[in-house]
């Protein structure tokens, strides 16, 4: 048998006893065959909890084991192997105690819980030990390592164990013995360390905080033994923050940061409250500050007289610094969880510790040491070499304990930097709140002003962190500006009187702040001795200046700028320097990354173009040119980037012809080398063709012919490789667009080839490569001129056509589209291949208009191309519309659908407007006499009656004598068919005749109106939306004289009975609005307030009106001032004007919030509330049985759907916390209610975490109901449903488990580890993580 192989109980005593030998080896060996042995017997049995039923012998006994296989271990063995393990920890031999460590890791997932439980006790028990302070480490470690890997399962059962010997063990620990009168502690060490007892303690204490952490890393949320103890535990880690040992309150601030993301919000604001109470007790560690930490320490030693400084640093700074380092650790982990309270007080106390005079006194002060040192010697009469060597001595000690106050203003610059994280969605207050940032003292400052004047810091890592901080605050200030918080302006561009009209926040960077950063980072810049960190925070904050309104300032901010980057470039990076090299790679390309933003943020609202390139061409761009000669590709490609941006730059800012021509010739001999080699990193190829594509298709007049061609060659062996193949064509898309625009750009030297070649790459599988050489195509062949003035190879249109019409089909319509767009340029830019597009691409257009998935950009590239084919004449009229009637034939002689019907009348249509007017006339008295001979053909009449109204909607039909009194009488007739799609057609093609001749067609349907009821006043309202709907879509509307005639019929019809007539009335005056708001908008108002007997109907009409004018994107100023009288209908007491309300403020929080936000809290969300919550239940008799009805069912949908498409668009607009208990009810609610509110509680997880863990505790009854869903008898579909419920539960159970602080709360913790451990929930629990 191998040593590592054990089959029996038997052979484990035989390991047993052999790691008792007396012999080191002997004992390694056994500890290592035994835990293999272990291992081996775990891995069995997770094989057997995961193997099958079926694996088991008769009668239920477990799977006989083959020779191979561990057997199950016997407790008896387990204890005797705990024992042994254990016993092992203690070995003399280093080797032996490290394998014992980890067989303790394989034994605690192997035996028993008692056997866990009793190592848990054994381990915590010797590490307790004052005696075992030589071993103390390997329990500690052994303790950790159970901590580490005991399973979930047990962990409850650990921590009650344990978590209360650890804190007595603290509790014990922590004091520490006080010398007796005269004597001092010796070592001068400052750390209160007096005898072997106290190193011990000091020992324990350390270990029980570090198993702490280890206990609240893992359990800390999920224990009930630990989160009944979060107070004491809290308590007694504090305790320790005043402890005289530097490790320990390094080690307590740890653990406290741990434990901060486990506990409750009121223990955390406890703590945050007593931290801060003591610091803001502290005298400063300020010049005084320093002077009293000295004089604190100074004793007479009564033998010689003498007064000594015993420590760098008295105990009460040394609190004061533990202090800070905790209260930065918590604000890390937990400081989104901090309240504005607490952010107030924070600011102004770590502000003091960031006290800008440390900057300029420095932190190592020899006058005072040295005024010090005089009074010692004048006091105590000692010689002056006794002085001498006191002052040395008394230097050291002074410095070492300086040495840590920048430790002291990092902390507490890293504590502000978590309440910029904190503040990040609205930063506004750190910009114009003033604080006082010294004590006792009436100086205030903002903390943007004081992180500012901090750039001073002499430390580096100090001022970095400080750098890095403000960069973070102006970056969150640019986005809370872009989504209209607050507002970012410069002097120059600000309106006062507007933004204090509207109150809003109003941040000037450019009238102080600007200049002192940009001052500020030109320090750093122009440092000789400054690191390169420094130097790397100043450009990243400069970068993100630039991105804000008056960018870097002006014209001398801009030059001193590009002189301090120059000097970065200009590092010289050869085998010379090599040290030199390697630090400021990363600097020149954060250099060039920040010129790169500066250029392209050229605008009025930023950078002035002109100052841009004054200071650009003499002082950056020969550097820019040198940097693409660089040897790292990083730098190349950016610096290629850059020249990307300089043409653009040339044309903003107004370049003199002498100019362009200088840099245009720059950029070539730069970009030329590095587009012409192809031994390149990928990206640097790219970048080159970008900026060639740049410098093509902005200066190529001041690129000779040779220059020109040269770069045409490079681009054409671009487009041939086929890993540089896809940016070359988008290079070629956008030298095509320029050449569009300038008729000097010639792209004729590679006209022929390129096409070529992308007409070959047409037939490639690859999409992107597909889409993109489509896009290329159609934008080239517009560059084409006449055809004499470009010699084109006879057989390429052919080719290319043909490759088009392969690959024009309904399978993907965007490729459809971009093919047919193609088609219709080559056909636009050369006449001469129309029968070309006739023989290859006409017959799969055909075949796509009969596609009922053919919608949108491919109908429309569809409707062009066949007017392109009448317009050039390559195919004729009648010829094309019997081709388009054929496809209605070419369907198997199945019914068509509406769709194909519509986009073959919008094609016939389309065509006949481009005919000549001979045509238009002959054709449209045959459509009328199809109308009227198709009696039996349904499907026929219907696109004749589509085609009549399309063609109409584009000619005057009452330009033709007798036509439109024809076709409306055919429309009339039509209405009384007994087919209802033709009903619905001739009342459409009415609406869009309308469109043409208004005048002839708009009196007849108002007429009709008013004498009809029933249908037909249904069909005609239907015309009449039609007639403003295409109005709305024709440019210059030109309806305005014809309000005055329809208004009194729609409001006549508002009271109608028929809700399909009020929703028709309500889509009409709606559209309406959006035409002529000013005209309509009051009468909406007068409709909403006009008392009436049908006044409910009459006002669910107006909200329904108002909601269809918000969702077509009704002007938000006309309709702003009339919000409060609409929203007042949520007020109304007929339960279906609420419905038609809530539906409104949906309609314009999603598509124009900034319409309800200001009316949010008074007008909306308490009714919102009081809806979400209505119940409405009634029964209604049936005969056999009784059903319950709930008539405000909608009412709480629609609230809630408010409510979760606020939390998308206006999170900030909506009180949450008083929203809570609405979401706690309706997860009690009926199904379609909790499957919604499931949703929304999922998005709170991770965009409002903060208030689902206080409502924690109202979820778990509502959770548990439904995650326990009985499904009784049901089957099927049924079945599925339930199971969908109960899964959709435990999603939300899940989610809210994963948010921070969520487990803190003893109620819902209880329930996830019940259901979560509930083997009947495990089928769904695995369904959903499969899911994710």
């Amino acid at each position: 048998m191998s040593r590592g192989g054990v089959s029996t109980n038997t052979n484990f005593s035989d390991l047993l006893k052999k790691t008792e030998h007396y012999d080191k080896d002997e004992r390694y060996m056994a500890i290592s065959d035994l835990c293999e042995a272990l291992k081996r017997n775990a891995a069995q049995a997770a094989s057997v909890v995961e193997a099958p039923p079926a694996v088991a012998a008769p009668g239920g006994n477990a799977p006989t084991p083959s020779a191979d296989v561990v057997p199950q271990i016997d407790s008896q063995t387990e204890r005797r192997i705990c024992s042994a393990v254990l016993s092992l920890l203690d070995d003399s031999s280093n080797d032996v105690q490290t394998v014992a460590v980890k067989t303790l890791s394989v034994l605690l997932i192997t035996v028993q819980e008692q056997q866990v439980i009793e190592i848990a006790d054994r381990l915590c028990t010797l590490v307790l030990d004052q005696s075992k302070s030589d071993l103390r480490d390997v329990y500690a470690i052994g303790l950790k390592t159970l901590v580490e890997t005991v399973p979930s399962s047990m962990g409850n059962v650990v921590c009650h164990r344990l978590i209360n010997r650890l804190i007595d063990g603290i509790h014990a620990n922590s004091g520490t013995k006080k010398s007796p009168p005269g004597k001092f502690p010796s070592g001068g060490s400052g750390n209160g360390i007096t005898s072997a007892d106290d190193k011990s303690s000091e020992e324990i204490v350390l270990a029980c905080l570090n198993v702490l952490t280890d206990l609240l890393t893992r359990f800390g949320s999920s224990s009930n033994s630990i989160t009944s103890q979060h107070e004491q535990l809290l308590n007694v880690t504090l305790s320790q923050l005043a402890s005289p040992r530097p490790v320990v309150r390094k080690r307590a601030g740890t653990t406290i940061g741990v434990l901060a993301t486990v506990i409750s919000d009121i223990l955390l604001h406890r703590l945050v409250e007593r931290i801060l109470d003591q610091i803001d007790q502290a005298e400063g560690l300020g010049r005084s500050g320093k002077k009293r930490a000295r004089n604190a320490h100074k004793i007479v030693d009564p033998k010689k007289g003498l007064t000594m400084t015993l420590s760098s640093s008295d105990l009460r700074s040394a609190d004061t610094r533990s202090l800070i380092r905790t209260m930065c650790t918590v604000s890390g982990t937990v400081g989104h969880r901090l309240n504005q309270g607490h952010i107030d007080r924070i600011v102004p106390i770590f502000l003091r510790f960031c006290d800008p005079e440390d900057a300029v006194t420095g932190d190592d002060e020899d006058n005072d040491s040295d005024e010090v040192m005089g009074d010692a010697e004048d006091a105590a009469g000692i010689s002056e070499e006794a002085a001498a060597a006191m002052q040395i001595e008394l230097r050291e000690s002074c410095f070492a304990g300086f040495e840590s106050f920048w430790k002291v203003r990092r902390s507490a610059i890293r504590t502000l930097t978590s309440v910029v994280e904190a503040t990040k969605h609205d930063p506004s207050k750190l910009w114009i709140a003033d604080y006082s940032w010294r004590k006792n003292s009436d100086k205030k400052t903002t903390v943007a002003g004081a992180l500012v004047n901090r750039f001073k810091e002499r430390e580096e890592n100090c001022r970095v962190d400080i750098i890095e901080c403000f960069t973070r605050l102006l970056s969150y200030t640019v986005s809370a500006a872009s989504s209209g918080v607050l507002v970012l302006a410069s002097s120059s561009s600000m309106d006062d009187d507007a933004l204090l009209t509207a109150g809003t926040v109003v941040v000037d960077l450019s009238s102080n702040v600007s200049s002192a950063i940009v001052k500020a980072c030109e320090r750093q810049l122009s440092a000789k001795k400054g690191g390169d960190r420094s130097k790397s925070s100043a450009i990243a904050l400069l970068s993100t200046l630039s991105l804000a309104p008056g960018g870097v300032g002006g014209s001398d901010q801009i030059n001193s700028v590009f002189k301090e980057l120059k000097s970065i470039l200009n590092v010289d990076d050869d085998a010379k320097h090599k040290h030199v090299s390697a630090n400021s790679k990363s600097l020149k390309l954060e250099a060039l990354c920040l010129v790169r933003i500066m250029l392209s943020r050229c605008n009025p609202h930023q950078h002035d173009a002109t100052h841009i390139k004054n200071a650009l061409l003499p002082i950056m761009l020969p550097e820019i040119c040198k940097c693409v000669n660089e040897d790292w590709y990083k730098v190349i490609a950016e610096a290629l980037r850059v020249l990307m941006e300089v043409p653009h730059l040339m044309v903003m800012g107004s370049a003199s012809k002498s100019e362009m021509d200088k840099v245009a010739n720059s950029l070539y001999v730069a970009i030329e080398p590095r587009l012409a080699f192809s031994d390149l990193d990928q990206e640097i190829k790219e970048c080159a063709l970008s900026a060639s594509a740049s410098l093509l298709s902005v200066l190529h007049a001041s690129l000779s012919t040779e220059q020109k061609n040269r770069i045409f060659d490079l681009l054409l062996e671009r487009l041939k490789s086929e890993t540089t193949r896809i940016a070359a064509i988008k290079t070629l898309s956008i030298i095509g667009a320029a050449a569009q625009l300038n008729e000097d750009l010639d792209l004729s030297p590679i006209m022929n080839a390129t096409l070529s070649q992308l007409a070959l790459l047409l037939r490639q599988q690859s999409l992107g490569m597909k889409q993109t050489s489509l896009q290329c195509l159609d934008t080239l062949v517009l560059c084409l001129g006449s055809e004499d003035d470009v010699d084109m190879d006879n057989g390429l249109f052919d080719s290319v056509l043909k490759d088009l019409g392969d690959i024009i089909a309904d399978t993907d319509l965007h490729v459809c589209y971009l093919s047919l767009s193609a088609s219709n340029s080559i056909l636009k830019a050369r006449p001469s291949t129309g029968a070309l597009v006739e023989c290859h691409i006409l017959p799969a257009a055909l075949t796509l208009s009969k596609s009922p998935l053919l919608q949108d950009p491919a109908l429309s590239s569809l409707l062009v191309l066949l007017e392109e084919l009448i317009t050039s004449k390559a195919i004729t009229f009648d010829k094309l519309r019997d081709l388009l009637v054929e496809q209605m034939d070419t369907n198997g002689g199945g019914k068509v659908s509406k769709q194909v019907i519509s986009n073959l009348a919008l094609c016939i249509a389309r065509i006949a407007a481009v005919a000549t007017p001979a045509k238009q006339k002959s054709f449209i008295k045959s459509t009328i006499n199809s109308i009227k001979s198709d009696d039996d053909n349904a499907q026929s009449t219907q696109l004749n009656l589509l085609v009549s109204g399309d063609f109409g909607r584009k000619i005057d039909l009452s330009s033709m004598p007798g036509i439109a009194e024809s076709i409306q009488q055919i429309y009339n007739q039509s209405f009384d068919s007994s087919n209802e799609d033709i009903k619905h057609a001739a009342a459409l093609a009415l609406g869009r005749a309308s469109v043409g001749a208004v005048d002839v067609f708009l009196p007849g349907i108002l007429s009709d109106l008013e004498e009809s009821s029933g249908k037909k006043q249904y069909l005609l309202l239907s015309s009449l939306r039609e007639c403003i709907h295409c109005f709305r879509e024709k440019e210059g509307g030109g309806l305005s004289s014809s309000i005055s005639m329809i208004l009194p019929h729609l409001e006549k019809n508002c009271e109608s009975d028929e809700e399909g007539v009020r929703s028709m009335v309500a889509e009409c005056l709606g559209s309406l609005a959006c035409l002529e708001p000013k005209t309509i908008l009051p009468v909406l108002v007068q409709l909403v307030t006009k008392e009436t007997p049908k006044k409910a109907i009459v006002r669910w009409t107006a909200g329904n009106a108002v909601k269809f004018a918000i969702g077509s994107h009704i002007s938000p100023t006309e309709i702003a001032p009339f919000m409060p009288t609409f929203l007042g209908l949520l007020k109304e007491d007929d339960i279906a004007v609420k419905n038609i309300a809530l539906l409104m403020v949906y309609s314009a929080v999603h598509n124009t919030p900034q319409l309800v936000i200001p009316h949010m809290k008074e007008l909306i969300l308490p009714r919102m509330v009081e809806l979400a919550q209505l119940n409405m239940q009634r029964k209604i008799d049936l005969g056999p049985f009784k059903h319950i009805v709930d008539d405000a069912l909608p009412l709480r949908k629609a609230a809630l759907t408010v409510f979760a498409t606020c939390l998308e668009k206006c999170p900030a607009s909506l009180d949450i916390p008083a929203f809570m208990p609405v979401i706690a009810k309706a997860l009690a609610d009926v199904e379609d209610i909790q499957l919604q509110t499931h949703q929304i509680v999922l998005t709170m997880c991770s965009r409002c975490p903060i208030p689902i863990v206080a409502a924690a505790d109202s979820f778990v009854e509502p959770l548990e109901k439904t995650v326990n869903k009985k499904k009784g008898q049901k089957t099927g579909t049924e079945l599925e449903r339930v199971y969908e419920w109960i899964k959709s539960g435990l999603r939300v159970m899940l989610a809210i488990s994963r948010v921070d602080g969520a487990m803190t709360n003893s109620r819902f913790a209880e329930f996830f580890n019940k259901i979560n451990n509930s083997s009947a929930h495990q089928f769904f629990l695995n369904a959903v993580d499969d899911e994710r």
